[in-house]
């Protein structure tokens, strides 16, 4: 029993008859623990420092939970809940979301920083409630952070900018999105139905539906709709200049570009004239030129927020969903069923603050620690994430359809543990990480299978594939090929004639997959393959396929081939001789040394590959051994030793 997590799972396994299964290697806790909270594999250097036993497995899980990769890796379970996505979706236009990506930063820089879940979840439920901002000059950075986290309830898709889908029915629609991703994603809560019914299983009434939508009306209003492509061009009237938009010196950085590109786009405006006027052969290449550089001037800097205007219509019951057949006014309210004994209390921000203040109150409520369901709901989240499966199975819906959990005394003490330690999402994970059950290893015994099937008792450590963003990552960072620059405007993406999409990197490196841009309808082909959702509106949790098209794109894919001849390129710089070059092609794959066994089959399999290199020409550059070791670590690559973690 390494902690309390320990003795809840083993009295129930107890009773079964059952008991945790042997400790996993150090080789597969170290794989396990570097993909957990990285989603990248360990470096050699760490894999050394395991060997050498320089740090105690504790240290080694502090050391993980803070590299900077770590809040890269969380913030895309995150993300997804959230629902990001660079476009708007909605319509086939799909138009880009030019400033999601500053949401999906703020979100990389809370894991990182172990915000409190609490203040969290106020900062993107309400942040535009939280401080005065109607002075642009005294916006701090804790403001705009504020502002951008409200991020989270403009993340649904929304097609209004065009107005064939800029009805009131469509609007309803955007609002119902939000209202799914925050109940569903943050209460564990089933709401949707209520929209136009009483919840037939759980005691949620559509008058509950209507009053948590009149929370949201001081900014999301049916009635009073700003679009969002257009606003761009509207906040720039008396009537919204006093919003900030950007950290102050963000636009004096932005004001001294401008005027450099001003000034570039007038020497070339006076060649272009002097070239009209000589008639000059050259004068239509020129403008061409001045046309693509005034296309590249620096865009205004600006931000994707949600903020309370505080002049909400009033809100009533539509009668079957439909706001033609109004039924009773409601007032701004939480679910009946989940109020409990936490006041729900609307004040104003501050003093003579024109926002309504609803969403700040409903943040307190929601984070109250006298109402455990939001904390219950996020380490359910996390045990998820670490051990395959949730201690309640279905993650968005804890209610009388759910699964009900596995084990609720564990899940009502992690919760408590949860928000007696500041709501840190880090110490859940170092109680988890630490724990024996996490570190046994994942082979089953027949009695195991017998009692405990389905692992719900958690009697051994369940084998996991990579998903999506891991595959990806992993690649890369294998080949050597992985480019760690974080944060700012996501990589752009080749969209090819044959439907294939790939992310552009630079001098062959290649920026993890949450840099890379995300368009609803052009998702990046390897990640799309490997499930990676279109977030309509969300997704709560993914469901892992296995497909015949993964296989093929590991096996075929140009990319994957170019990343698996860089992999080769590493190994042959690296060590000399064949066996040196297998142990490390080996290690870098798959984090062990291969076994006796292993390397002997091994040894005899790059021997024939040399072999066949021999006696076939070829189209690629290099020497037939140099061509056999690329064909050896591409089939490292599509082994399931590298897609799977143990």
């Amino acid at each position: 029993v390494a902690n309390p997590i320990d003795a809840f799972l083993l009295r129930d396994l107890g009773k079964s008859g059952l008991s945790y299964s042997e400790p996993a290697s150090r080789d597969a806790v170290l794989r396990r623990l570097a993909l957990g909270t990285t989603g990248l594999p360990p470096t050699p250097e760490a894999m050394e420092a395991v060997e050498s036993k320089e740090m105690s497995h504790a240290d080694l899980v502090d050391r993980y939970l803070a590299s900077p990769r770590y809040g890269e890796r969380w913030a895309r379970f995150w993300l997804d809940l959230a629902g990001y996505a660079d476009s708007e979706g909605k319509r086939q236009a799909d138009m880009i979301r030019k400033y999601a990506w500053k949401y999906r930063d703020y979100v990389i820089r809370s894991f990182n920083e172990d915000k409190p879940y609490d203040r969290f979840l106020i900062e993107q439920i309400a942040g535009d409630e939280l401080a005065d901002y109607s002075d642009g000059n005294k916006i701090t950075r804790a403001i705009y952070d504020n502002l951008v986290a409200t991020g989270f309830v403009r993340m649904a898709p929304d097609g209004t900018t065009a107005n064939p889908v800029n009805r009131v029915r469509d609007r309803i629609d955007v609002i119902a999105d939000q209202l799914d991703v925050l109940t569903r994603g943050v209460m564990g809560l089933t709401m949707d139905c209520a929209r136009c019914h009483d919840h037939k299983y759980d005691p949620v009434s559509q008058r509950d539906y209507y009053r948590l939508a009149a929370i949201f009306k001081g900014a999301f209003d049916e009635y009073d709709w700003l679009t969002p492509q257009k606003f761009s061009n509207q906040w720039k009237k008396v009537k919204y200049r006093q919003l900030p938009v950007a950290l102050p010196e963000d636009v004096s950085d932005w004001k001294k570009r401008l005027a450099e590109h001003k000034k570039k786009v007038e020497v070339l405006d006076a060649k272009v004239k002097k070239a009209n006027a000589a008639k000059a052969g050259n004068a239509r290449d020129l403008r061409k030129q001045l046309t693509a550089l005034k296309a590249a001037e620096p865009p205004e800097p600006m931000i994707r927020a949600l903020w309370d205007r505080g002049r909400p219509t009033e809100t009533y019951v539509y009668r079957r969903g439909d706001h033609l057949l109004a039924a009773e006014r409601v007032d701004p309210g939480v679910p009946a069923a989940i109020a409990g004994d936490v006041s729900f209390q609307i004040n104003k921000p501050w003093e003579g603050a024109t926002q309504t203040g609803r969403r700040l109150a409903f943040a307190k409520w929601l984070t109250d620690k006298r109402h455990p369901l939001t904390a219950r709901v996020m380490v359910n989240r996390i045990w998820k994430h670490h051990f395959g499966t949730g201690l309640v199975k279905s993650l968005d819906n804890f209610g009388k359809t759910g699964t009900g959990a596995s084990h609720p005394e564990l899940l009502d003490w992690l919760a408590g543990e949860f928000m007696d330690n500041d709501w840190s999402v880090k110490h859940v994970h170092r109680l988890i990480l630490n724990s024996t059950a996490w570190r046994q290893t994942s082979r089953v015994s027949a009695g195991a299978l017998r009692e405990d099937p389905e692992n719900r008792l958690i009697s051994r450590m369940p084998m996991m594939r990579m998903d999506a963003e891991r595959v990806h990552d992993s690649l890369l960072q294998v080949a050597g090929a992985l480019e760690v620059k974080p944060f700012g405007e996501p990589d752009q993406v080749t969209v090819r004639g044959d439907g294939l999409v790939t992310a552009n990197g630079k001098d062959g490196k290649y920026r993890r997959s949450i840099f890379v841009r995300q368009r609803r309808k052009e998702m990046p082909t390897m990640l799309e393959t490997f499930d990676l959702p279109q977030m309509n509106p969300s997704c709560i949790e993914r469901m892992p396929s296995t497909v015949v098209t993964q296989p093929l794109h590991l096996l075929n894919n140009a990319f994957v081939h170019d990343l698996a001849a860089s992999f080769a390129r590493r190994v042959e710089q690296s060590v000399q001789g064949t066996d040196a070059r297998i142990r490390t092609a080996y290690r870098l794959a798959f984090t062990r040394s291969p076994s006796t066994a292993e390397m002997n089959t091994l040894r005899n399999s790059l021997t024939s590959l040399e072999r066949y290199r021999e006696s076939v020409e070829s189209n690629e550059e290099g020497a037939p051994n140099q061509l056999a070791l690329v064909d050896f670590c591409h089939t490292l690559l599509n082994s399931a030793a590298f897609l799977y973690i143990d």
